[in-house]
């Protein structure tokens, strides 16, 4: 199920940023009509509006973001909702990432590059005993990161925090 949901994940934010961007590059009565298996995807895409939707707003390493999941963030194909934040990192440098909420059964996942535009590489649900909260501890590869706010369940919205934590020097 984890490789399944990255990589609808992944395809919804590909898709979006597809249907965003490389059409505009065509004049309007020279674009391509969809292949039929693409439609499907197409119909998911349009839940996704790159820059729109998402927040963006950049994490501060050792800040406590406090913030809510909320209805009108991109839905994602298996029904739950995201929010994408921005992380720049150093390389080489270890990082914790955790997210907690009594809302909700928080999903954390965190990719490579924009939030529109992102390869996902880590995941995390529920990492302590007895808890819904999410953490990823991961060695910098990147500069920039996006991580995602995400819960395990359809539909479910609330408050969380967010933090960013430096493990090594």
């Amino acid at each position: 199920m984890t490789t399944i949901r990255i990589n609808l994940l992944a395809a919804v934010f590909a898709a979006g940023l597809m249907a965003c961007g490389a059409e505009q590059d065509q004049e309007p009565d020279q674009q391509e009509a969809p292949a039929p298996e693409a439609t499907a995807e197409s119909a998911e895409a349009q839940l996704v509006e790159p820059g729109v939707d998402f927040s963006g707003t950049a994490l501060i390493l050792n800040q406590l973001h406090a913030g809510e999941l909320l209805a009108t963030h991109p839905q994602m194909g298996d029904d739950t909702h995201a929010d994408c934040f921005q992380f720049e990192a150093t390389e080489g440098l270890d990082y914790s990432f955790t997210l907690r909420s009594a809302d909700f059964d928080s999903y954390l996942l965190i990719g490579v590059g924009f939030c529109q535009d992102v390869l996902l590489q880590h995941e995390n649900d529920d990492f302590e005993e007895d808890s819904v909260d999410s953490q990823v501890v991961l060695t910098a590869t990147y500069p920039f990161y996006s991580v995602y706010v995400n819960s395990y369940e359809p539909a479910a919205t609330g408050s969380y925090t967010l933090v960013v934590e430096q493990l090594s020097e």
